[in-house]
């Protein structure tokens, strides 16, 4: 049977409740036997006392025992000294035979010996020893004992049961009601912490069906309150991830129409005779087609990047060798565009880290080609590195245009261009600079965008260094 989360809350907390009015009941009847048991006691010492006075001066205006014998006028004797025991006290409920029994069965229970132990009155078998016995003395000399037989229990009718009895009863009523009242407030208790949970599961329901817009109310700050801002943090992202998705797909396809548009115009002007297929629209065909298949292979680099399933074979390598390679690689082209280099201010020591020497040289291509593709010409690119506080910082500089402060934090979003309808011809899809914060973030470092004084962007680059007593290691 398939139980409920409510449903097991009112059941652990209907048993414990129940297991504690149980164990409470069982310690305040034992509780209650006890006291009243001591108090019976307390009753049958003060009879004994009384009675072994009244002994005493029976025994010397008389001198004998022989009148005590008979059994009658025992019990008149026991009867009087019960009297005069319960004169102060208020008179005892009457017995199932509506009869009112001041003593109980105590009487029952007194044993009357002579010096020589030998029985004078008793209601018990001559051989049972007294459990309690006080000695009777006159003059310094023994007369005889009094004493009482161990109780065997309270017998039926007599004040003592009827007393446990009636308390007994009461408990039982009190242990029904509080019961009760423990089936009330564990229902109430159960139905008040399931219902978050409810909630919870109705809306994640909601959200499995694609509605991130729903929202739980936060009510407390124990578990569950937390639970539910965790869900509502979750909602938030979701959210956030399925608007990036259709942002991303509608980018995606905004990016290939235009190349293929343009090899479809400039095919069907051919087909229809409008332009020759000579060697300049062969060219141009060529170019758009290589612009398709570089916007192919970068939206694949970004997709395997984003999904961590880029390769990385790290190994010990001189951050300041591979930035000097690639500065060279690009030497050509920037000289080309009239953009003036600057690397007066790179490293003059090795910085070594542990790093992937291809996909380094990736990150540092991805921001060059960053900088010669929105660089004003004649233009300026500063490029420095140095150590600091144990990271390798690269900062690449270049001048005008420079980038709006709204437009930086968004720069290494995928598919992200400042100006949307830049040429196409200089601007790039806007998927390098996503690629170069992958790659930083799989070596542990962190990539960020300012304003440079040169008038343009300002990319700072920090990777972590290998700790001096590392520079041994050679690879991973």
């Amino acid at each position: 049977m398939r139980l409920s989360i409510g449903t097991k809350l009112f059941i652990a907390i209907f048993l414990t409740s129940l297991l504690t009015i149980a164990a409470a009941l069982g310690l305040v009847r034992y509780q209650v036997q006890t006291t009243y048991l001591d108090f019976v006691r307390e009753q049958e010492q003060q009879y004994l006392d009384q009675l072994q006075q009244n002994l005493v001066e029976y025994y010397q205006a008389v001198g004998r025992w022989d009148e005590l014998r008979n059994r009658r006028n025992w019990f008149i004797f026991q009867q009087r000294i019960g009297r005069q025991l319960e004169d102060d006290a208020p008179p005892p409920p009457p017995d199932a035979h509506g009869r009112r029994r001041p003593l109980g069965d105590i009487r029952r229970r007194t044993v009357l010996l002579d010096p020589q132990h030998q029985i004078i009155q008793s209601n018990a078998a001559s051989n049972e020893v007294p459990d309690v016995e006080q000695t009777l003395l006159l003059n310094g000399q023994v007369i005889g004992y009094i004493g009482l037989y161990k109780r065997q229990g309270f017998s039926e009718g007599s004040r003592a049961a009827r007393f446990l009895e009636q308390q007994t009863r009461g408990l039982w009523w009190v242990a029904l009601g509080t019961l009760i009242g423990s089936m009330i407030m564990s229902y109430l208790l159960a139905r008040q912490w399931v219902k978050p949970i409810r909630n919870l599961q109705n809306s994640t329901r909601e959200l499995a069906n694609g509605n991130y817009k729903t929202h739980i109310q936060r009510v407390g700050s124990d578990e569950l309150g937390q639970l539910s801002h965790d869900f509502n943090q979750l909602a938030q992202r979701l959210q956030q991830h399925e608007q990036s998705r259709r942002q991303w797909i509608m980018d995606i396809a905004h990016e290939l129409r235009t190349p293929l548009s343009v090899l479809r115009g400039e095919i069907e002007a051919i087909q229809d005779g409008i332009v020759e297929a000579d060697e300049d629209t062969i060219h141009s065909l060529h170019q758009e087609t290589l612009h398709l298949q570089r916007l192919v292979d970068d939206l694949y680099n970004l997709s395997m990047s984003d999904n961590g399933a880029l390769s990385y074979h790290k190994e010990k390598i001189d951050i300041t060798q591979v930035l000097l390679e690639t500065l060279a690689q690009f030497a050509g082209q920037l000289e080309e565009q009239a953009l003036e280099l600057d690397t007066h201010r790179l490293s003059k020591t090795p910085l070594w880290a542990m790093a992937d020497g291809q996909r380094l040289q990736q990150l540092l291509q991805n921001v060059l080609k960053n900088s010669l593709r929105y660089t004003d010409t004649p233009g300026r690119v500063r490029v420095l590195s140095h150590a600091i506080q144990g990271m390798a910082e690269i900062v690449f500089e270049d001048s005008e245009p420079g980038v709006p402060d709204e437009a930086l934090p968004l720069l290494f979003n995928r598919l992200y261009r400042v100006d949307a309808s830049r040429n196409r011809a200089t601007g790039g899809a806007g998927i390098g600079l996503s690629i170069c914060s992958n790659i930083v973030a799989a070596h542990e470092g962190n990539i960020r965008a300012e304003h440079s004084e040169l008038g343009g962007l300002k990319i700072i680059i920090r990777l972590p260094l290998l700790p001096t007593k590392s520079q041994g290691i050679r690879s991973l």
